[in-house]
């Protein structure tokens, strides 16, 4: 039947695992930049390109990241965007965002 050969080990295994998540980070670190420079170039009709939900949870997750990586000029340039342009919504950064960056 099979060899044990034809499985991969618990070593290669983890070591799969651990390149999957740090694929995983980088496409949505990737992501979150791609947004932000969506909102700077296209101003207000960025928000016609999606979900209303969908920008305001990108925001929060965005914003998170900025943090984390204290790109604060970043954070104001979103504070000032959902001011001008998204009356009554709040930015929330995304407490899973560090979570999930620092488990990678």
């Amino acid at each position: 039947m099979f060899e044990d050969d034809d499985y991969p080990n618990e070593d290669q295994m983890a070591d799969y695992e651990s390149e999957m998540r740090k694929i995983a980070k980088e496409e949505f670190i990737n992501g979150c930049y791609e947004a932000y420079d969506v909102l700077v170039t296209k101003g207000k009709t960025a928000l016609q390109e999606a979900e209303i939900s969908s920008i305001q949870r990108a925001i929060n997750k965005m914003t998170a990241l900025f943090i984390v990586n204290e790109e604060f000029e970043r954070c104001s340039f979103l504070q000032k965007f959902v001011s001008e342009n998204m009356p009554g919504f709040k930015i929330e950064p995304d407490p899973t965002v560090e979570k999930q960056l620092n488990a990678i």
